[in-house]
């Protein structure tokens, strides 16, 4: 992968559109060595994009570097603010609780551009499984030491609701803080594709100007089956257990939206004909570019059988798109049979104080 900044001759940040998509001035290129697929960040970035506010845009293109040619790339913008950027993320400096910002919670070992690592939070949940959570906006550029600590306060005092005794209270619970229906549709699009990353590493959560706590979709090349160090079956439920779901599927009335949702979803964006078709399609649009790429990249490339056991690795082009079309029909039959079981994670209980 690459990372792409546009920058004026100062060295200032430059937006600009590239490939029709809105002007950004920072963009990732991903190249998709681990889905020989080719499909899955796509599919799932643009499915996201019809059901949530906002997900991140995204194109395919051909790369050429510096004359030798590196295959089919997907360019999409970054998950930060920029001048026509779809996110309201504009930082009022005198009073963060009343701006946007975007914090990323994810392996706190990786050195990263324009990040303010380790802010502390309010329940230190996420030191038990060694995440950490970075200001991912504003940049260094404008994030003074006192912006930090407004926003670590701003983002703590959600947490000590979404964790506190009233957590599902209307006056002092976690609604006042969430939009409810994106964290559904978040966990449900995580949840079917059983992204393993989902709430634990390349996790973003917004506040734009004005309005509740978001999260944003970012990088499903481990779903659906392709998790470098093991299998990821159909017959299963994960994502409740990670961060604010842990706490959120203790509420009824969360886990009741969830099972309505899906069964919306599953009618539209997540039904089987939907998942083929759009697979289909969108191998239809890349055309010839498929096989130049997997002419530079041969699936059967010493080193790039990257699945373990080694037998989830596919042969062939082919096998790669059959293997994540059984995988979808697999798991859209087993979550139909088993999504009432997720009512066990709110079950009643007359020790609720024992609940956290």
């Amino acid at each position: 992968p690459y990372l792409v900044q546009l920058v004026d001759e100062e060295g200032e940040n430059r937006d600009l559109p590239l490939l029709g998509m809105g002007a950004h001035h920072e963009w990732a290129l991903h190249g998709p060595s681990l889905d020989k697929s080719l499909v899955r960040n796509y599919m799932w970035y643009n499915i996201a994009g019809e059901i949530m506010e906002y997900a991140p845009n995204c194109r395919y293109c051909e790369v050429v570097l510096n004359g030798e040619y590196q295959g089919i790339y997907l360019l999409a913008e970054t998950i930060t603010a920029g001048e026509g950027c779809r996110l309201n993320l504009r930082m009022n400096i005198k009073n963060a609780q009343a701006s946007g910002y975007l914090i990323r919670c994810d392996r706190p070992v990786e050195e990263d551009l324009e990040t303010l690592r380790d802010i502390h939070v309010y329940s230190e949940r996420t030191n038990e499984n060694k995440h950490d959570f970075a200001i991912r906006y504003p940049g260094k550029n404008i994030l003074t030491p006192e912006l930090a600590k407004d926003i670590e306060l701003d983002y703590s005092a959600f947490e000590k609701a979404l964790y506190s005794f009233d957590y599902n209270s209307p006056e002092y619970g976690y609604r006042k803080w969430i939009d409810t229906g994106n964290f559904v549709d978040y966990y449900l699009l995580n949840e079917f594709t059983r992204n393993v990353d989902a709430g634990r590493y390349s996790t973003y959560l917004y506040k734009e100007l004005g309005q509740p706590f978001r999260l944003c979709v970012w990088d499903f090349n481990n779903s659906c089956d392709n998790y470098r160090e093991g299998e990821t079956a159909p017959e299963s439920f994960t994502v409740q257990e990670w961060n604010w779901f842990l706490q959120l599927f203790m509420d009824q009335d969360f886990v009741e939206q969830v099972i309505r949702r899906y069964g919306e979803l599953r009618g539209t964006y997540l039904s089987d004909a939907y998942m083929v078709g759009y697979i289909r399609d969108t191998l239809d649009y890349l055309g010839p570019a498929v096989e130049r790429n997997n002419e530079r990249w041969p699936v059967d490339m010493p080193g790039e059988h990257h699945l373990e056991p080694e037998g989830r690795n596919p042969d062939t082009f082919e096998e790669a798109v059959a293997d994540l079309q059984t995988w979808l029909l697999a798991r859209g039959e087993w979550v139909d049979e088993s999504i009432h079981a997720l009512r066990q994670y709110a079950h009643p209980s007359r020790h609720k104080q024992y609940q956290h």
